[in-house]
C-alpha cells in the first residue's frame, strides 16, 4: 500500500515540476532570482543584498548589507507555540567573497526550545549549526555549489520519580556535505539537483519507550529503537519559480529527510518511506 502511494506522489510531482517548467522556459517580464545580480539564497553562498528581505513560509531573512543577512526559522517557533514554550532561533550568513565567477559564505546559527512531556518531565534542546559554502557561475545558465555543515546538538531533561511515562528522542553532532547544480531555463524558471551526504556522526539516534509503575516504581516495559545515520543521503531535483515578488521552491526526491529548519538534523529515510522533499513559499522585497 504505501509502496503505491509512493509512486503515485512522486509521478504526480514530476508531472507538475515538468509541466510548470515548460511553462516556465518561455520569457515573461518576472524579476527577481533569475537576473545575474539576484541569485538563489538556499543551498548557495549568495545571501540578501542590503535592506533587502524576504518573507517565506520556511524563513524570514533581512539583509543587513550587502555580505551579511540575517534570518529566523519559522518551523522552530510553530513548535513552541504548539509546545506553549518559545522556540528562539537566529542564523547569520556572510558572503565574504564575491566576485565574477565565485562566490564564499560562512554561516552560523543556533535554535533553542524545550519539550514539556505529561507528568513534569520536560526535555530541553540546543542546536548549533555551522556551514561554509561556495558557489561557482559556469556560465550566465549554470552554476555549482558546493558546501558543508557541522551541527551541534545538545539535549538534556529529566521527570520526576512518579512520573509513569517518559519518551525522548537524540541526535548529535553529524556534519553534513552537499551539491547542487542550478540550470536557469529562463528569468522565471530554474532547475535545481540537490545531493546531500552525512558522512559523519558522533553517535546515533536513540528513540525510546519507558514505562514505570507510578505505584510500585517497577519498570513494566521498555523498547529502544536505535538508529545510525552515518551515509544517511538524499538527491532531490526539483524546480524555483520567479514571479515579480512571488517565489517557490518545491522538490521531490529519495533518501533521508534533511530538516534545514532544525539545523540541518536528519530524519531516518524509513520514517518517510524514503520520500525527501524541499518546499518553500515567499516574497522579496
Amino acid at each position: 500500500m504505501h509502496q503505491h502511494i509512493r509512486k503515485h506522489f512522486l509521478l504526480v510531482a514530476m508531472v507538475v515540476g515538468v509541466t510548470a517548467g515548460a511553462w516556465g522556459v518561455h520569457p515573461g517580464s518576472a524579476r527577481a532570482y533569475h537576473t545575474y545580480k539576484t541569485r538563489l539564497l538556499d543551498t548557495t553562498a549568495y545571501s540578501l543584498h542590503r535592506r533587502d528581505a524576504r518573507l517565506g513560509l520556511m524563513k524570514l531573512s533581512y539583509g543587513i548589507i550587502d555580505q551579511l543577512q540575517v534570518s529566523t526559522y519559522t518551523l522552530p517557533w510553530l513548535l513552541g507555540l504548539i509546545l506553549e514554550d518559545a522556540s528562539p532561533n537566529l542564523e547569520l550568513k556572510s558572503t565574504f567573497y564575491d566576485r565574477k565567477k565565485l562566490a564564499l559564505s560562512a554561516s552560523f546559527g543556533f535554535i533553542l526550545g524545550r519539550v514539556e512531556q505529561p507528568l513534569n518531565t520536560t526535555v530541553n534542546y540546543s542546536i548549533v549549526p555551522v556551514g561554509l559554502a561556495s558557489s561557482v557561475r559556469i556560465n550566465p545558465w549554470v552554476s555549482l555549489h558546493l558546501g558543508g555543515q557541522f551541527t551541534w546538538t545538545e539535549t538534556f531533561g529529566g521527570s520526576q520519580p512518579a512520573d509513569s511515562d517518559i519518551r525522548g528522542m537524540a541526535v548529535l553532532n553529524l556534519f553534513q556535505l552537499w551539491g547542487m547544480t542550478e540550470w536557469r531555463l529562463s528569468r522565471v524558471t530554474a532547475f535545481t539537483l540537490t545531493v546531500r551526504w552525512v558522512p559523519y556522526v558522533s553517535n546515533v539516534v536513540v528513540k525510546a519507550n519507558l514505562q514505570i509503575d507510578p505505584n510500585t516504581g517497577t519498570i513494566i516495559g521498555i523498547e529502544v529503537d536505535i538508529v545510525d545515520l552515518t551515509n544517511a543521503f538524499a538527491v532531490i531535483p526539483g524546480f524555483v519559480f520567479s514571479w515579480d515578488r512571488a517565489n517557490l521552491r518545491m522538490g521531490v526526491g529519495y533518501g533521508d529527510f534533511f530538516v534545514e529548519s532544525m539545523g540541518g538534523l536528519v530524519l531516518p529515510g524509513k520514517v518517510l518511506n524514503n520520500v525527501t522533499a524541499e518546499l518553500d513559499v515567499f516574497i522579496r522585497f
